[in-house]
């Protein structure tokens, strides 16, 4: 019986050492993870290119409608001065209306300043794309930097 035991005992011990303890085995490198950590930050900068150029868009729809609204004020302004020249130009025939000649000219000078100010919002809506544009060269130039090469080595 004893014998039994001993020889029990030997075969515990013998298959307690040849037991594996179970190892984790990472399938990812340690330079990997530094890689897809600046992969992440390149895909970081480019979202915030692609946000930047949505709004760039946005901007240049409102330069569009805004250059509308210079051309048609521009009109209206050459319309009323044409009328108030040629009002002006009856004066000299001896045909004249006084608070028409007024109104035209008070119409021909408000549609100027119309047209100034539509100028003003145009300059104005067109600096603000240059701005967002520089802002895109310039994390353009930041995402060069972070381009980093994908290395996967798993095991």
């Amino acid at each position: 019986m004893k014998k039994y035991i001993y020889l029990s005992l030997a075969a515990a011990v013998l298959g307690i050492s040849s037991a594996k303890a179970q190892v984790y085995v990472a399938k990812v490198s340690k330079d990997s993870l530094g890689i897809l950590t600046n992969r992440l930050e390149a895909l970081k900068i480019n979202q915030k290119i692609q946000e930047l150029k949505i709004e760039e868009a946005e901007e240049e729809v409102e330069v569009e409608k805004l250059r509308i609204k210079l051309l048609d004020a521009n009109d209206r302004a050459k319309e009323s001065a044409a009328k108030n020249s040629s009002s002006s130009s009856k004066t000299g025939n001896g045909d004249v209306n006084l608070k028409e000649l007024e109104k035209l000219t008070k119409k021909a000078k408000s549609d100027m300043g119309d047209s100034q100010k539509a100028l003003e919002r145009f300059n104005k809506q067109i600096s603000a794309v240059e701005k967002i544009r520089a802002k895109i060269l310039e994390e353009e130039r930041k995402a060069g930097y972070k381009k980093p090469s994908i290395v996967f080595s798993y095991k």
